[in-house]
């Protein structure tokens, strides 16, 4: 430092402390002269308090009050604008300095000491964002960007990383300006200014900001603008009118809307996929936040190879979102990743926390949901809150249909159309409501965000009525979705509907207390869905805690529709069960002279294969009388379907193929995955059964790999014929093997067809000599068929070979009490005596 420093009328020496006016000294005492010095040396950065105090009384302990009455001392001898106090943060010195030579600098400071330059130091370690921040860059040189996102997701984080790598590029310095404790009207301006060392004043305080920052090339970075937005805008328009070479960085919830803005909108962290191992869920955000803030309060944290999963659980059901995963972090040493995990549904009260010097809006999961909500507009809390709901999202249609309710505080507020449009956008914009990009949008909630919502509509008064606008919105998209279904080809149908599924259950459990006649409706509706999803076994059993409602009401369409799908939902399950729904079916579709509707049941009828040959050939015959021109591809498929299983049963093998084959062709040109699938299916088994192994492999293989990227049940069909084919050739190894593929595909689709080809597993074990367990393995299937009422010709091949390698091994009456133990095995002791080694 220089033995003296010259500005305006005075002179300093920092050597002597003194400070002169007009060549005099002045009155100030040696502990202010050594303040301005360390302001001076720093000239144009903000200095904090801190750094001040270690500065000025080096090594002791002294009140902040101390540091504010010399501050004010300097004032009155320099004048009150030559020091500029950057509220709650520290004070800069503005006055200019004479150009001075590096040699005069403190030690030759690095230029990121420059005037302005003025950036809090990050906390932590940009964790997952590294790809948002060369996006950022990507975004430069462009005068004005806004980072939006939802509260708690990482905009101030990213914002500042931003702000250090693009500080260098900005030779008169960058600035952080925190807006949050701003209210709105005109402070903005003076936060700004007094942030950059540029105090201003009088009616025109924007425009002389504008003037000052003209000729410099200054980053200016403006965190939580949300609440200030129209402040925020108008200072960002005259800035990029005034002052071109300015780069401005603004975090907000919603985008200025400022020409000449670039928005950036800040997604969720990623989280990995199930199965992932420890050094690839680190990789993602999400788990590399969560493992760095619990190393933060126990330094022994360790994430373990079997918590990966339950980590990237927690991370999922928060959203991705930084702020809950912080907070749920926290919690960890005290509950543990499962106690936190089980405690998940009750969120708000779960993440909170109590950290020093953060704001009061960062201590909790609702307090920042509270500071996004109390910014919306009443039309937009309305929308907010009554969006909540939806399960799994919504298309506009369905908004639509169910936002026209008037606010309770208003009666005649209710909202039309473009009301609707106009508010979601609102929301979306405001990142309170999810868009999902595609040629029809989806909106959604977060499940945090849902969560939030749910409890203002609970409060609202309004929940009770729109559950019941919903569950009937709901059952009106099914009406036409079941229509449509008819018509569509499956990939299209299920990209218009299957998003839906979620919304389908919510109304459904709604329903079935409040309204159980429109679960019915909406059951019957919904049977589609639920097969070409893959998840029958629920459709099924939600199916059957509503037979005594369906038992109740006339036979109407809806109910006749109910007993047809419910029947079409126990194929291969309960043939039964199958038989006796098509067969009410059919009965009520008769007395309706609805021809479809006959035409659907008889294939459900024939389908349970429970009636002989001659019935099963004279419900065919009806079938194809019933036939009309017209009729799609889909519904003409449901008679070859049923042809192709008959002649198996009959053991008319070739004709079955040619049907089969013919039918294949036919559904892969419309399109119908579904029938696809079953048509290969059946091709495997007839090959199967003609004695072309190879052929049954290949076509199981295709139906396998088909299988990878779509729920298909048949799946589980596929590798039931494999593990045939490997019998056939001996060979148990590869036995083995596949049926260890089998029962996980069983178990992902909650056993559906365990039982079917039990006696597969069951000769496995009779093959390799563990005859005790093969008998209890027959004595489960003995007592599946039992329920099936039929069996599968595959089946029965397994079934016959196990049977007989098993009573030439055992005594009748051992084999007997063995058999009877297995018929009431569960399936998880089915797959343990499936699978145990033989002894050596």
């Amino acid at each position: 430092m220089a033995h003296s420093i010259r500005f305006d009328r005075f002179e300093l020496r920092p050597q002597e402390r003194v400070l002169y006016f007009d060549g005099q000294p002045t009155s100030l005492g040696a502990r202010a002269v050594v303040l301005l010095s360390a302001l001076v040396q720093r000239h144009g950065r903000l200095v904090t308090k801190a750094e001040l105090l270690e500065l000025v009384w080096p090594g002791l302990v002294v009140e902040e009050n101390n540091l504010q009455v010399q501050i004010s001392a300097l004032r009155k001898v320099l004048g009150t604008a030559a020091i500029v106090t950057v509220p709650g943060r520290g004070y800069r010195f503005v006055v200019p300095l004479p150009q001075r030579g590096v040699s005069e600098r403190q030690g030759g400071e690095p230029q990121d000491s420059e005037p302005l330059s003025v950036l809090p130091v990050p906390v932590q370690r940009l964790w997952g964002r590294e790809r948002d921040l060369d996006a950022l860059d990507a975004l430069l040189p462009a005068p004005l960007i806004t980072l939006v996102g939802p509260a708690g997701i990482g905009k101030t984080a990213l914002a500042l990383a931003a702000g250090h790598r693009w500080r260098k590029d900005r030779p008169d310095g960058a600035a952080w300006v925190d807006l949050a404790s701003l209210s709105p009207g005109g402070c903005v301006v003076t936060a700004v200014s007094q942030a950059l060392g540029l105090p201003v004043s009088g009616v025109d305080r924007l425009g002389m900001l504008g003037a000052a920052l003209r000729p410099l090339k200054v980053l200016l970075l403006l965190d939580n603008a949300e609440h200030v937005l129209d402040d925020v805008a108008m200072l960002a328009a005259a800035l990029l009118d005034t002052a071109p070479t300015v780069r401005m960085l603004v975090t907000s919830q919603v985008p200025l809307r400022v020409d000449g803005e670039r928005t950036f909108r800040l997604g969720p962290l990623s989280i990995p996929s199930p199965g992932a191992s420890v050094d690839e869920a680190l990789l993602h955000g999400a788990v590399a936040l969560f493992v760095d803030q619990v190393r933060a309060i126990d330094r022994r944290y360790v994430l373990q190879p079997d918590q990966v999963d339950a980590v990237a659980q927690l991370c999922r059901r928060v959203d991705g979102l930084a702020l809950a995963i912080k907070l749920a972090a926290a919690r960890v040493p005290l509950l543990g990743l499962h106690g936190v995990n089980q405690r998940l549904d009750e969120r708000f009260r779960l993440l909170s926390g109590q950290s020093t010097g953060v704001p009061d809006r960062h201590q909790t999961l609702m307090a920042a949901l509270d500071w996004s909500h109390a910014l919306l507009s009443p039309t937009e809390q309305a929308l907010f809150r009554r969006v909540a709901v939806f399960a799994g999202g919504f298309p506009l249609s369905l908004a639509s249909l169910l936002v026209e309710a008037p606010l309770p505080e208003a009666p005649d507020s209710g909202l039309d159309e473009w009301q609707v449009l106009d508010t979601l956008g609102a929301l979306v914009d405001r990142s309170l409501v999810a868009v999902d990009a595609g040629e029809s949008p989806r909106y959604r909630l977060l499940d945090s965000m849902r969560d939030y919502a749910g409890l203002k509509l609970q409060d609202s008064g309004e929940q009770a009525l729109l559950q019941a606008r919903h569950a009937h919105a709901v059952a009106d998209l099914m009406d036409e979705a079941y229509e449509a279904h008819w018509f569509s080809a499956d990939a299209a149908w299920l990209a218009q509907y299957g998003a839906d599924i979620d919304n389908v259950r919510a109304a459904l459990d709604w329903a079935a207390l409040q309204a159980p006649d429109l679960a019915v409706r909406l059951q019957g509706a919904a049977g589609p869905l639920f097969l070409l999803l893959g998840v029958a076994p629920e459709g099924r059993s939600r199916g059957r805690q509503l037979e005594a409602v369906a038992d109740g009401l006339d036979e109407g369409p809806a109910t006749t529709r109910f007993w047809l799908e419910h029947s079409r939902l126990h194929w291969g399950v309960d043939n039964a069960a199958m038989r006796a729904c098509a067969e009410r079916a059919a009965r009520a579709s008769r007395r309706a002279n609805d021809v479809r509707g006959v035409y659907l049941a008889l294939r459900c009828v024939v389908g349970s294969g429970m009636l002989d040959a001659d019935a099963a050939t004279a419900v065919l015959r009806e079938m194809a009388a019933l036939e009309q021109p017209g009729w799609p591809v889909r519904l003409l498929a449901q008679r070859q379907l049923a042809e192709v299983g008959v002649l198996r049963a009959q053991e008319h093998m070739a004709d079955a193929r040619r049907v089969c084959q013919h039918l294949l062709v036919r559904a892969q040109g419309a399109g119908l995955e579904g029938v696809v699938s079953a048509s290969l299916s059946d091709l495997a088994a007839i090959s199967l059964a003609l004695g072309d192994t190879d052929a049954a492999l290949r076509i199981s293989q295709d139906i396998l790999s088909r299988g990878r990227h779509r729920r298909d049940n048949f799946v589980v069909h596929a590798l039931a014929i494999v593990a045939c084919v490997a019998f056939v050739r001996a060979d148990l190894v590869q036995a083995r093997a596949t049926l260890s593929d089998f029962l996980a595909a069983s178990r992902s689709r909650s056993w559906e067809w365990l039982g079917l080809y039990a006696g597969l597993l069951a000769l496995l074990a009779a093959m390799e000599g563990r005859h005790e367990a093969a008998a209890r393995l027959l004595g489960y299937t003995e007592q599946t068929y039992r329920s099936l009422g039929a069996r599968d010709v595959l089946a029965v091949y397994a079934w016959s070979r196990a049977h007989a390698a098993v009573r030439d091994a055992l005594e009748p009456t051992v084999l007997q009490r063995l058999m009877e133990q297995g018929a009431g095995l569960d399936p998880a002791s089915v797959c343990a005596w499936a699978l145990e080694r033989a002894p050596a």
